[in-house]
């Protein structure tokens, strides 16, 4: 009797089987690592949230890690069939929905904590090896559940914190959908060559063409990575008295360099900038938290300084780096800017300062630690103040300019680079910044690092105003 006869589904075969158990398979990974974060992030909500929330964030978070565990179990008891691609659907609405539903209770539009919503959308789009259209709709439905809960239930928000939260849910849907577009063809195209690989076993010049394309699909989509990578860093601009200018000019590989440029709510700016050791996605993994670590620290906790931030900072990521099982560290400084002076804590290269009443530059150190190497920080992060007079600039950078190597093996160093600050400080910060990249960039051979720089030049007293976008 035939499996038609007896009411069993049909043997399938060809790319669609293919693509449905690589999908089956990547859901019960999509959901393992659900269960994983989801309970963890409950102790970023006891470090920001308000207190008489933590109860039912953590309600909220066991109820749906408890429906993730029935949902990989059902997966891992069943065979991949055609719907497989619902279980994506089913945890992207779980675990959005739960975010959406806590953004409600936060206040509505205006929380910030609508950035997870980001995570699950991304999440979902690099790890499931499923149609383009489904990574849109998916996209789609994660930001339409947010908006419906809280036009429903939400408090009073500004229109324009809206339209911002909008602009950067629709970015994210629009780069996942661009994502899964790339890694869908590349699935199918490894597909075929197994296929061909297969038929002509024999040919082993046809064997070798074929390694080669699957090579360049790879470097095709770790590029794409890296400029996902760039895209979340912020604009150069002015921040009330301050004019910043920063660039990361990544290397061949996904980086670890990281910066960033804050206004919170309060009114408070910020500044930090670091570096993870070594290169690729788990550097880059580890760089997106760090950020994202942060932006939330500074904007629910205004009461913290650099070196509180520093502390909360390492505490979560040494989470996350024991779950990634890898030895990744970071040097990192966070800088509170005020009216006159800096507020710097952490551990990274030292600051160099150019002051315009002597045209000389000082070299600046910050006695600290790195983050991800030990759990108790005993009192070594401290809040260190740095005086700025009108006029004085400071340049803040990563190992990969001062130990940029030229054809002879020759350093850079910090010498050399404090003298370029000081032929250029005397220029408007964009224009300053670029000499300086050209100068590093006119010395060493070839790139092996990251470079990152970022000049900060106390001006008059302005508003906030940033350039770009």
């Amino acid at each position: 009797m035939s499996a038609a006869a007896q009411g069993s589904p049909p043997v399938r075969s060809g790319f669609a089987a293919h693509r449905d158990a690589l999908v089956h398979a990547w859901s019960g990974h999509v959901a393992a690592l659900g269960i994983t974060m989801v309970p963890l992030f409950l102790f970023l909500d006891w470090l920001t949230m308000p207190p008489e929330l933590l109860g039912r964030f953590a309600w909220y978070r066991a109820t749906i890690t408890a429906v993730l565990c029935l949902q990989l179990l059902l997966i891992r008891k069943t065979r991949p069939r055609r719907q497989s691609f619902l279980h994506g659907y089913a945890i992207a609405a779980l675990v959005g929905g739960g975010i959406a539903w806590m953004t409600v209770d936060l206040g509505g539009f205006d929380s910030t904590y609508y950035s997870g919503l980001n995570l699950v959308i991304m999440c979902v789009a690099l790890l499931l090896p499923w149609r383009p259209m489904h990574a849109a709709l998916s996209g789609v439905m994660v930001v339409v559940i947010y908006i419906l809960l809280n036009v429903g239930w939400g408090g009073v928000y500004h229109v324009e914190t809206l339209v911002n939260h909008m602009y950067f849910l629709w970015a994210t849907v629009i780069v996942a959908v661009a994502i899964s577009v790339v890694k869908y063809g590349y699935v199918e195209k490894e597909f075929r060559a197994r296929e061909d690989l297969t038929r002509a076993n024999a040919d082993l010049d046809r064997s070798r063409q074929e390694l080669a394309a699957a090579r360049d699909a790879l470097w095709g989509e770790m590029e794409v990575a890296k400029r996902i990578q760039t895209a979340l860093l912020p604009p150069s601009g002015r921040v009330g008295p301050w004019e910043i200018a920063a660039r990361m000019q990544p290397a061949d590989e996904v980086g670890g360099d990281y910066y960033d440029i804050i206004q919170t709510p309060d009114g408070d700016r910020w500044l930090a900038i670091g570096d993870v050791s070594g290169h690729g996605v788990e550097s880059g993994l580890v760089m997106m938290m760090t950020q994202t670590s942060i932006l939330a620290l500074v904007q629910e906790n205004p009461q913290l300084g650099p070196a509180g931030v520093f502390r909360a900072v390492n505490g979560v990521l040494m989470e996350n780096i024991e779950r990634l099982g890898t030895g990744r560290y970071m040097t990192l400084n966070l800088v509170k800017l005020h009216e006159d002076r800096l507020t710097v804590a952490g551990k990274h290269q030292d600051i160099l300062v150019w002051r315009r009443a002597t045209g000389q530059v000082e070299s600046v150190s910050n006695d600290g630690c790195w983050i991800g190497l030990s759990r108790e920080l005993n009192g070594e992060v401290k809040d260190h103040e740095l005086a700025m007079s009108e006029g004085d600039v400071a340049l803040f950078y990563t190992d990969g300019a001062t130990e940029a190597m030229s054809p002879s093996g020759e350093m850079y160093g910090d010498e050399r680079l404090a003298s370029a600050l000081a032929r250029v400080a005397s220029r408007p910060p964009p224009e300053a910044l670029e000499a300086l990249f050209a100068e590093v960039s006119a010395f060493r051979g070839r790139q092996d690092d990251d470079v990152t720089m970022m000049l900060v030049a106390r001006r008059g007293s302005a508003a906030l105003r940033v350039v770009g976008g």
